[in-house]
């Protein structure tokens, strides 16, 4: 891996640009979609670049990218359309449900529009990035490259839910936003007005149960939302929309976007490696490209929270896409052609580097082992990190209450920061409290370069007959501030399989296998590395109630308080796996 510069923008095909509003397309059902479009005013045919998302056409993601006019501007024809049932556009409102053909149905109209060269590419994050995924399972004979941007790999783990945990800040304020816009699609602004003073007091809401949810039920506004809490394992609900597993009736080359505090970094992660294994043709194996920044889901900025990653992190984004875009739509040669598939940006080092293959092909593994005294709660504790494991070593005993949850400081969730807990932060309030476990290193000699992913193994026994543990690694600073790296959950009736979940034992010991998470992030000299766990990470992850009912059958006595033991010893080794690479 070697250093290199960001991507710079490049240079205007035609300054002016026209637009058309509100322009219909007709879906195979007769159901009417609108969109807008944005021409280069030259009139020469040139290939086209469609967006589709739930979020107002008009709006068309600018949040995150530089305006369609922008796009149009480097000889590009941008159709933004609203997807079905929102706002302009037709049809009733079910996310995922009809991407997949709408998405198709779109594409070969988009290619047929006048000035359109035949040729579509598609760009968009979060859902716009699903949108895309989806359209490219049906093989739109005109879809010739997408760029997927924060987006993920199916929509019950790493969306809805991770490992068997509800991603409930995200979901309960995605579907508190969708909703908004149903309520003004029925005339029914006091409701819409309810769900708009509901979202910005949503951390209250976070305090109820998932179900618990009267204002998403008020006529039927957001049924979805229910639907997902009622399917809280990885059923056939959900497998009728998963990416994974059907790469092999993709043909399309993409440009994948993903940030390393992104809620969904990992299905960004499993879909490139999916699709340079295993897409219909070698042309698309080969065209697989992806680039992780230091961002969390409203993304490209250097400053990921609490941390400034420094002016390399800020958004290159719109530039790459272009030169991504002009190499497969225009079949024009560019700097893309001579840099390896993989970028990722290197945090604590704060500098891109490049790769052939994620993770990378020099990673290795690394296994740093729990260890203590007995008493590694709260840094107060005598929990460390080690290259070997314990001999005799007494476990680790803490106590999980529902009622009084571990605080998530900063995190993987989606999708305002003020809202709901992203990006980098300081760790140190909660490693105060005895119910999470400190385990620290010793003071690194030299630089650590960890990249690729990290996994933990852990030996745990509870009272409950269902449990959450939470894993988090974490960069402890010379001067003691502790800054998230990456975070994992586990809930113990998913420890074997997501869609058949299984109680435990009460007192009996499991192993329970997590992934911590993925990160490039160089441990500088003078530094430590820092394990915390614990069983709640909240309101990131919804609390478990430890009585092993489901989501959906919950009462309001049901909290239980739970005993939770963590061994470390010759027989029962639990340990944290780094990749590490080379400094």
């Amino acid at each position: 891996m070697s250093a290199d510069t960001p991507w710079e923008d490049p240079l205007v095909r035609c300054r002016e640009v026209t637009v058309e509003r509100d322009v219909k397309a007709r879906m195979r059902d007769g159901t009417e979609l609108l969109a807008d479009i944005y021409r280069p005013a030259d009139r020469t045919p040139c290939p086209v670049l469609l967006m589709r998302h739930p979020y107002n056409k008009t709006h068309a993601e600018t949040f995150t990218y530089a305006h369609p006019s922008w796009y149009a501007r480097h000889g590009y024809m941008v159709v933004v359309q609203d997807c079905r049932g929102r706002w302009a556009s037709q049809g009733e409102w079910c996310p995922f449900r009809h991407e997949g053909c709408d998405g198709a149905d779109t594409i070969a109209w988009a290619a047929a529009l006048p000035g359109s060269n035949g040729h579509v590419g598609m760009y968009g994050y979060s859902y716009a990035g699903a949108t895309q995924l989806l359209a490219a399972l049906e093989a739109p004979l005109a879809l010739a490259t997408l760029i997927p941007a924060m987006t993920s790999s199916g929509f019950y783990d790493h969306w809805t839910y991770r490992g068997g945990a509800l991603q409930h800040a995200f979901v309960r304020s995605w579907a508190l936003y969708l909703a908004q816009d149903t309520a003004r699609r029925r005339r029914d602004h006091a409701l819409g007005s309810q769900l708009g003073s509901a979202l910005r007091a949503v951390g209250e809401a976070f305090w109820s149960r998932p179900y618990d949810a009267p204002l998403l039920a008020h006529r039927g506004i957001a049924p979805y939302y229910f639907d997902w809490i009622g399917h809280d394992c990885e059923d056939a609900y959900w497998r009728q929309w998963s990416i994974r597993g059907r790469y092999d009736r993709i043909r399309t080359p993409m440009l994948h976007l993903g940030g390393w505090y992104d809620v969904f970094v990992e299905g960004t992660l499993e879909n490139f490696i999916g699709l340079s294994q295993g897409a219909a043709t070698a042309e698309a194996r080969a065209g697989q490209k992806l680039v992780v920044g230091p961002w969390y889901h409203n993304p490209w900025h250097q400053y990921g929270g609490g941390v400034d990653f420094g002016a390399a992190a800020r958004s290159p984004i719109d530039a790459l896409q272009i030169l991504w875009l002009d190499r497969h739509l225009r079949g024009e040669r560019n700097q893309l052609d001579a840099e390896p598939p993989v970028a990722v940006f290197v945090m604590g080092e704060n500098r891109w580097r490049f790769a052939d293959r994620w993770p990378p092909a020099e990673a290795r593994p690394q296994t740093l082992f729990l260890r203590s005294t007995g008493r590694a709660n709260s840094l107060n504790g005598t929990g460390r990190l080690a290259a070997e494991p314990g001999s005799g070593e007494c476990p680790d005993v803490y106590v999980y209450d529902p009622a009084d949850p571990v605080p998530s400081l900063g995190g993987h969730s989606c999708c305002v920061d003020v809202l709901t807990p992203m990006g980098a932060a300081d760790q140190r309030a909660a490693e105060m409290r005895m119910d999470v476990l400190v385990y620290t290193g010793d003071v690194l000699a030299e630089d650590l370069l960890v990249i690729g992913p990290v996994d933990a193994v852990l030996f745990a026994a509870s009272t409950a007959v269902d449990t959450d543990f939470t894993v988090k690694l974490v960069d402890v600073h010379p001067d003691g501030r502790a800054i998230n790296v990456a975070d994992g959950v586990i809930r113990a009736r998913f420890r074997d399989s997501l869609g058949a979940p299984t109680p435990i034992e009460p007192d009996r010991i499991y192993e329970y296998r997590i992934r911590v998470g993925s990160t490039a992030m160089r441990f500088a000299a003078g530094h430590r590395l820092r394990i915390e766990l614990s069983s709640s990470n909240f309101p990131a992850i919804d609390r478990n109630s430890n009585t092993g009912k489901r989501l959906s059958e919950l009462e309001a006595p049901d909290w239980q308080i739970a005993t939770q033991t963590i061994f470390h010893d010759e027989r029962y080794p639990s340990r944290v796996i780094l990749s590490v690479v080379a400094a």
